[in-house]
């Protein structure tokens, strides 16, 4: 991925994200590294490629803290689908991918990202029913060829939801019942992520590894306890859902009589290594927990919307100097991996919350989460700013678009105004990835036709699976829904019609 030739960006509207704002500037690229800004026609770099950046806007390139690229080929797949609906939709979902599959899933994930400004991602590997070290390898390959960066986390659980969630596998039908009662033996899904570890230094450049135990209650505390020793062991940043639905908040009442942030913490889990993703159905005191072990979160509201699943409250955690990534979650939660739009979402949802307008995040504060914010998610701290010295990752919009017509402020408009389509450029590694809204890699040149393929495969191989997902779905809701109600010292939704949690 390492690119060495010189490149300078002349004359383009750069944005400092500190500040929130924009002034015409040269940005000279070497190696993969910014060597220097300064304002328009000072910068002199003989040899180096010219870049005409004019009625180009200029900004960091964009992290998606929290992705699933095997849900890629499941766009639109669902309309009202609550979580619960979703995870119990996993296996046809995931399930049967051979390795050509797994890698049209994960090059157009990382082609969409691409063409949407992101740079960066965090994505939650999963491969039904346990991790293999081909399926991983490949995913890695379809990242790396499509030129982004990318943490690839095995998501990983030794309970599946119909035990997990207290009570539910009993509230099916028996001929139902009799096709999900089976206990997962979790050692050789911890053996394949041990062999993972161990081949890890094989992976491709800019790709690197974390280890995701998927969620608290999905996990036996003796699988939990194995996974943070891998992941202390190795270096490896933990990353989970957590809290992402009233329903789950519920169910860690019910298991510990806690919430599952006490949980975690109460077994040495949480720590700077650590990414709560979600984190929806939480209170002071869990995030009392996340600050003083300095545990960061992925903020997910275009998922949260999605799935009904409830409003996070962000400004408590900044104000407690917790660590904020914003993120899409998979295409078939979000549909559309556009960080863009995430922004937006996360601006206008702090909105309608409870608090004066000086609590509501604005632009530049929701731009800072898109980019710096990811950043430390994914291992770079010192990413995610246009200053010499920073990792040459950009990404660049037409200002001669119509959302940026007439051009008042340019900062203010990316959040507000701008989605994908507006980006024509990205460069990773000081190397472009996307150039007049092309995709540079090769691999990416038939894109479309290989996933057709894929999803048409998949979609025959999983047919069964489908099924008896779609006869379960309704069980699981109805079920879900009902232990949702009991009593939680939490609110995260919006009163409505007959709502009992208002």
């Amino acid at each position: 991925m390492t690119a060495t030739a010189l490149i300078l960006i002349r004359g383009g509207l750069t944005v400092d994200i500190d500040s929130g704002t924009a002034e015409t500037r040269d940005i000279l690229i070497e190696g993969g590294t910014i060597r220097a800004v300064g304002a328009a026609g000072t910068i002199d770099a003989p040899g180096a490629d010219l870049f005409d950046a004019t009625d180009r806007l200029v900004i960091p390139g964009l992290v998606n803290g929290h992705t699933h690229g095997h849900m890629s080929l499941h766009k639109g797949v669902a309309d009202k689908w609550t979580l619960e609906a979703s995870l119990t939709n996993a296996p046809w979902l995931a399930g049967r991918r051979d390795p050509d599959i797994m890698y049209a899933s994960a090059l157009l994930t990382g082609a969409e990202m691409l063409m949407k400004g992101c740079t960066a991602c965090f994505d939650l590997v999963y491969e039904f029913p346990r991790p293999t070290v081909e399926g991983f390898f490949t995913v890695a390959r379809g990242y790396a060829d499509a030129g982004i960066r990318a943490v690839l986390s095995p998501m990983i659980s030794d309970i599946s939801l119909f035990r997990a969630v207290p009570g539910l596998l009993e509230a099916l039908p028996e001929e139902l019942r009799r096709h999900v009662d089976g206990e997962i033996d979790g050692r050789p899904t911890l053996d394949a992520v041990r062999d993972i570890i161990a081949r890890r230094h094989e992976l491709p450049e800019g790709i690197t590894l974390a280890l995701s135990p998927t969620i608290p209650h999905h996990c036996s505390e003796g699988f939990l306890m194995e996974c943070a020793g891998l992941a202390a062991d190795n270096g490896l940043t933990v990353h989970m859902h957590v809290a992402e639905s009233r329903l789950q908040a519920v169910a860690a009442q019910k298991l510990w009589g806690k919430s599952p942030i006490a949980y975690l913490a109460e077994r040495g889990v949480l720590g700077e290594n650590f990414i709560a993703a979600h984190a929806v159905w939480l209170d002071d005191s869990d995030l009392d927990l996340i600050a003083r072990h300095g545990a960061s979160i992925a903020h997910i509201p275009a998922s949260n919307l999605r799935l009904g699943a409830g409003f996070a409250f962000i400004r408590p955690m900044l104000e407690r100097g917790i660590d904020v990534a914003l993120a899409t979650d998979g295409a078939n939660s979000s549909d559309a991996l556009d960080m863009l739009r995430v922004m937006r979402l996360a601006s206008y949802v702090s909105h309608i919350q409870t608090g004066p307008r000086e609590d509501w995040l604005g632009a530049t504060e929701v731009l800072k989460l898109a980019t710096a914010g990811g950043q430390k998610l994914t291992g770079r701290p010192n990413a995610g700013r246009i200053a010499p010295g920073a990792p040459a990752d950009l990404a660049m919009l037409d200002l001669t678009a119509i959302d940026f017509i007439p051009l008042n402020d340019p900062v203010n408009q990316l959040v507000t105004s701008a989605d994908g389509a507006n980006v024509t450029d990205v460069l990773v590694d000081g190397r472009f990835a996307l150039r007049d809204r092309v995709l540079i890699s090769p691999a990416c040149r038939d894109l479309g036709a290989r996933v057709k393929d894929a999803r048409l495969r998949l979609a025959a191989a999983s047919g069964d699976l489908k099924a008896l997902s779609t006869a379960l779905e309704p069980h699981v809701v109805a079920y879900a829904q009902s232990l949702a109600g009991e009593a939680l010292p939490v609110n995260r939704y919006l009163a409505g019609r007959g709502d009992p949690h208002a």
